[in-house]
């Protein structure tokens, strides 16, 4: 590859780059109706029709998006809880509470990095029979690859369980993270209030999951 296509090519790495900034920067503001192809666009410094160029349309833009923020979520947290799960057998109740409570601390870090996404995400959040899609569909994925990573360390330790019980504590327990991240923001309570009684509640939630093969 010469200079000037590796010039053309950086240059068209960044503008993906600024388009994908220009739609999250829309989606926090105005929410997913304020998110078209034009406004986009406009954001990210070029003309409408220069943005068939980077994405075939503003769907692919935003499912490409909505990936790279899962795993911004996910990354720090998976292998770490596959580890922790498949050596459980070795832990005390206060290790695997210390454990608990420093995922909690990257769960409620990754938040706040960005909390006006994150409010927008719970609000436009799909319900388990849609199909995912604008970028609060990022939640419905993370919770499927939650499930996945938390049966691998469960066949790691020699255990299994049901699908219905896994997705039971799933949602038992995002449903109480998402309302204390929301909760501590409004300042209701500290955040480290709400990981100190998230961290008591999952220790709680996954006993029996946990600690009987």
């Amino acid at each position: 590859m010469n200079s000037k296509q590796n010039l053309r090519q950086q240059a068209k790495v960044l503008t993906r780059t600024a388009l994908k900034k220009s739609a999250l920067k829309l989606y926090c503001l105005q929410g997913m109706s304020g998110v078209s192809m034009n406004k986009v666009a406009k954001g990210a410094g070029i003309a409408q029709p220069s943005f068939y160029n980077h994405f075939s349309n503003l769907d692919e833009l935003l499912s490409e998006l909505r990936s790279e923020l899962a795993q911004r979520y996910m990354k720090p947290l998976k292998l770490a809880v596959v580890e922790m799960l498949s050596n459980v057998d070795e832990l005390s109740a206060k290790q695997f509470k210390q454990y608990n409570r420093q995922f909690l601390t990257l769960i409620f870090s990754a938040a706040f990095e960005n909390i006006t996404l994150f409010q927008r995400l719970i609000q436009d959040r799909p319900r388990f029979t849609d199909q995912p899609g604008g970028l609060a569909g990022m939640l419905l994925e993370i919770q499927n690859e939650w499930a996945q990573v938390l049966k691998h360390g469960l066949t790691l330790s020699g255990r299994s369980t049901t699908e219905q019980n896994l997705y039971l504590y799933l949602d038992s327990i995002s449903a109480q993270v998402h309302e204390l991240i929301l909760g501590s923001h409004e300042g209701r309570y500290t955040q480290e209030q709400a990981i100190e009684t998230l961290s008591i509640n999952i220790s709680k939630i996954f006993n029996d999951l946990l600690r009987s093969k």
